[in-house]
């Protein structure tokens, strides 16, 4: 008897374990580049698949107008998000200060179009509004610099060897996330979210 308890909650655990891997029956995620300036070879992520990714790209890739494909099976019943972020940097004249851990512009979730070949276009990042950063004093940035960089970057950031009126200050794309749901029971859940750094200025 204790035997046959035994053998059944193992066939419902294996059970289980299927069902879970069919809930989300596709088995790769692949970016790929547009072609033009972007990162050099396509970024894969499989299967299973974890809540949360964070990759980084290097200077001078671009994640613009790639291309998101999913691979498998049962991919009808996914859907495909964006969400790009701004971040405020104190540049230089080539080296750069980013707060990325400070204040941001996070637009709202862009439902993308899954094409037939079960492709998804990311959009041109210059036509998509991230005009939300909030309104912050300089005494506010000079805090968030200090904090950041030292005396050194609070000394760039109020004017040191800059022309008279010229703010070093700039806010441009920090992060780009792409949100992948299934639809489960009428109920759409997050298959998973992947963060991605993007050079400051790109």
């Amino acid at each position: 008897m204790g035997k046959g308890r035994t053998e059944m909650k193992y066939f419902v655990a294996l059970l289980m374990i299927g069902l879970s891997n069919y809930s989300y029956a596709f088995d790769r995620i692949t970016l790929i580049p547009d072609g033009q300036i972007s990162f050099q070879n396509p970024i894969n992520y499989n299967a299973p698949f974890k809540k949360t990714y964070f990759s980084e790209l290097e200077a001078g890739e671009n994640l613009s107008q790639a291309t998101v494909m999913l691979h498998g099976k049962d991919r009808e019943n996914y859907r495909v998000a964006l969400q790009l972020e701004t971040s405020l940097s104190v540049n230089a004249e080539g080296p750069h200060l980013d707060l990325t851990e400070w204040k941001h512009c996070t637009t709202k979730w862009h439902r993308l179009k899954i094409a037939d070949n079960h492709t998804v276009l990311l959009p041109n990042f210059d036509e998509v509004n991230v005009d939300c950063f909030p309104e912050v004093t300089h005494d506010e940035i000079n805090a968030a610099v200090l904090a950041k960089g030292g005396e050194e970057w609070v000394r760039i950031l109020n004017g040191e060897g800059w022309p008279e009126g010229y703010s070093p200050v700039d806010v441009s794309l920090s992060t780009a996330r792409i949100k992948i749901e299934k639809l489960i029971n009428t109920q759409w859940q997050v298959v998973t979210v992947i963060n991605i750094a993007i050079p400051m200025g790109c």
